[in-house]
């Protein structure tokens, strides 16, 4: 692994501090300026560096009974599609709702236009539902291309469906021919050298802390057997099997998926939503921080399965939880820990990490620990947040083994 080497020479940085006559900025001088992915991953951001009071553990804060979980148990299966969860209220209710409590904190609020006629909008001609600022809702709009990597329409219907989105392939796209037939041969390194340079791809792709985990017992204790994705007709089985590639049968939109049992790494990485323009949205359609989070998170992913691609290893994604729990992998991985709202609390974004990200690849990388920095133990005596959910979707209750609702397991 080369060590960093800075393209800032000494004369340059000292100009920038005023001594050596006028030149660079400071600012421009001081920042370091990266040529290569060498380069990169000798950079402290190739690091996860966590706050001085993070612990790493060997055991998550959340107790698992190991024996009670099933080995690639299928995920709940539900109602068709997916066993979506039963509102607590009716849909017009919920608008209502939002309204009220929106025009109780800012009775000046600004209502904008209305969305009534628009599909999955309020139906009450008496209580619309509104969109708030115009620029805001535009911000929106701006950032609604590829919502969770969904194709336009128009592309949808030019195929006739055989194309839905980015996640129709779920081992990538691989917009090039394998390393072997470019006359090339995979890049080989440490496993330590291999997490610190998709360290620093990732990074530059657009998503923040990366860890690592090996694909062990207590791993496909977490990895569904079976899985129901929205898009799908059908549910997907995942199996290991002696076959030198992933095998997705069919090939686009996969009901059954071998994975080569060299697969024994489970990349993690997190992505913070844009904190300020998520607390303060207003409105209905107006979060413009969730929603280009929704349209950028599915691209980013893909474009990490084709970097490691064009290292020479493949990858399986688990977008949308296409075999794993998103949250127990983020757990496991050492990216946070389990909160009282049910998702992964992180020790620098706090909960605005909306979705742990990840995919299996065959590329050896260096084994994290989970983490301990409090904040499960927090949670126990807080409870702000299930005090102020308007919709009551937050248990107040005490950490208990069982699987209150049948899309829960007991073992955790």
């Amino acid at each position: 692994m080369a060590q960093f080497h800075s393209v800032l020479s000494r004369r340059d940085f000292m100009k920038g501090l005023g001594l050596a006559g006028a030149g660079v900025g400071a600012a421009a001088a001081v920042s370091p300026v990266f040529r290569d992915l060498d380069e990169m991953a000798s950079a402290p951001s190739a690091r996860v560096n966590m706050p001085w009071w993070v612990k790493q553990v060997n055991e998550t804060t959340t107790p698992i009974d190991w024996d009670v979980l099933p080995t690639l148990g299928p995920a709940y299966k539900g109602p068709p599609p997916m066993g979506l969860i039963t509102p607590a209220y009716p849909e017009s209710e919920i608008h209502r709702m939002k309204m009220d409590r929106i025009l109780e904190k800012y009775p000046n609020w600004e209502k904008g236009a209305s969305t009534l006629g628009f599909p999955g909008t309020s139906a009450d001609p008496e209580y619309p539902d509104y969109v708030g600022d115009i620029k805001d809702n535009a911000l929106v709009m701006g950032a609604a291309l590829l919502n969770m990597g969904m194709f336009p329409k128009e592309l949808i219907m030019a195929t006739h469906g055989a194309y839905m989105g980015l996640t129709d392939h779920p081992e990538g796209w691989r917009i090039m021919p394998a390393v072997e037939q470019r006359g090339g041969t995979k890049w080989q390194g440490t496993p330590e050298e291999a997490l610190k340079i998709v360290r620093a791809a990732v990074r530059f792709y657009g998503f923040d802390d990366v860890t690592a985990i090996p694909v062990d017992d207590h791993f496909l204790k977490v990895m569904y057997g079976e899985k129901w994705l929205i898009t799908h007709g059908a549910p997907t089985t995942f199996e290991f099997g002696d076959v030198d590639d992933i095998v997705c049968t069919p090939a686009i939109r996969p009901t059954k998926i071998v994975l080569p049992r060299r697969m024994k790494w489970f990349l993690q990485f997190s992505s913070r939503q844009p904190g300020e323009v998520t607390r303060h949205a207003l409105g209905t359609t107006q979060n413009a921080g969730q929603a280009y989070y929704y349209t950028s998170w599915i691209k980013i992913v893909k474009s990490i399965q084709d970097f490691l691609w064009g290292l020479g290893y493949i990858s399986l994604d688990n977008c949308n939880g296409r075999f794993a729990p998103t949250g127990a992998t983020g757990i496991l991985a050492g990216a946070g820990e389990l909160a009282r709202w049910g998702g992964v609390m992180t020790p620098k974004y706090g909960i605005s990490v909306r979705v742990m990200h990840g995919v299996l690849t065959d590329l050896p990388l260096e084994e994290c620990k989970p983490i301990d920095f409090g904040g499960r133990k927090f949670c126990e005596t807080c409870g702000i947040c299930a005090d102020a959910c308007p919709m009551g979707a937050i248990s107040k209750d005490e950490p208990t083994w069982d699987a209150a609702k049948p899309y829960q397991y007991g073992g955790y």
